[in-house]
């Protein structure tokens, strides 16, 4: 008797403590600029405009009511009601969804963002650069506090955490780059900042972004501009590039761009053949924070 009654009550408490993070007590909290938001009861009904963020939502348990097209990571997620692009998000398509809240991000929509305000819709705007030291494992412990599912947040970043501290012993001992810079390839350098999933990942192995941080347009842009000069001055261990497609072939040329470049040639990470592109996949909307992680060790590694 005592048996059976404490199994339904270890059900019930059990199913109190899945939904409670779902239809909690709404509250009011300030997001990351500066804007009063209602936190509303429903918190299954919720559209986030960028790939991490909403990756971090279904690591907390949360599946969000839409996507971005940027994110092609779970099929569940692929699956959705499409907003658009992170960049190119269609208003019309999110008031479509109806969601009781919307995580922006304040480097893409903060224009979006006021009209959906006026139209008395809650946002929450967030800067990565506040979501703790490290974005890419630190937005899922946000997201957790946020919505009132901290414990799920937490075993999950704990985890990452783990891996991530696993794959530098082994970056370290095996590499030993101390400094690097992450640019993307183009007509003109533009380096990643340290808030973002590159600069996130440096930081997990490490290894110090020689951008430094509070660039001029750091809080509009992911990259931004730097100068072959500075690069020289500061003479990182590595220099990663970002791979703007899955073509092998391609990133073969964009490496010898770089080596082949009397510009490139007198760093130290040309001489010593630590001229690194990051596969395609590296990116918030291709992987998870684990397989970017492992994915990024192989690739400093040579694996």
């Amino acid at each position: 008797m005592f048996k059976g009654f404490f199994t339904k009550a270890g059900i019930i408490l059990l199913f109190l403590t899945a939904v409670s993070g779902a239809f909690a007590q709404p509250r009011t909290v300030t997001d990351h600029a500066g804007f009063k938001v209602v936190i509303p009861e429903d918190r299954e009904r919720i559209v986030a405009l960028n790939p991490l963020l909403m990756e971090g939502l279904f690591a907390i348990g949360v599946t969000p009511v839409g996507k971005v097209e940027d994110y092609r990571i779970r099929e569940e997620g692929n699956a959705l009601p499409s907003v658009g692009t992170q960049s190119n998000v269609d208003i019309e398509a999110v008031y479509r969804l109806n969601p009781s809240l919307v995580i922006a991000h304040i480097r893409s929509h903060g224009d979006l963002a006021r009209i959906l305000r006026e139209d008395g819709r809650a946002v929450y705007l967030v800067d990565p650069g506040k979501m703790g030291d490290n974005p890419m494992l630190d937005s899922v412990i946000f997201l957790g506090d946020l919505l009132d599912r901290g414990e799920a947040a937490r075993e999950y970043a704990e985890s990452t955490f783990r891996l991530a501290d696993e794959l530098k012993q082994k970056v370290q001992e095996e590499t030993g780059i101390g400094s690097a810079i992450v640019i993307r390839d183009g007509d003109r350098i533009t380096a990643s900042q340290n808030a973002t999933i590159y600069g996130s990942i440096l930081r997990a192995f490490g290894i110090r972004n020689i951008v430094p941080e509070d660039m001029p347009g750091s809080n509009k842009e992911s990259f931004v501009a730097f100068d072959i000069e500075t690069i020289a001055k500061e003479d990182p261990d590595a220099i990663i590039i970002v791979a703007s497609s899955a073509d092998a072939s391609q990133d073969r040329a964009i490496v010898e761009k770089f080596t082949d470049n009397s510009l490139w040639s007198g760093l130290s990470a040309v001489k010593n053949g630590r001229v690194y592109v990051m596969p395609f996949k590296v990116h918030p909307g291709r992987s998870t924070a684990e397989q970017m992680l492992r994915i990024a060790a192989d690739t400093l590694l040579g694996r």
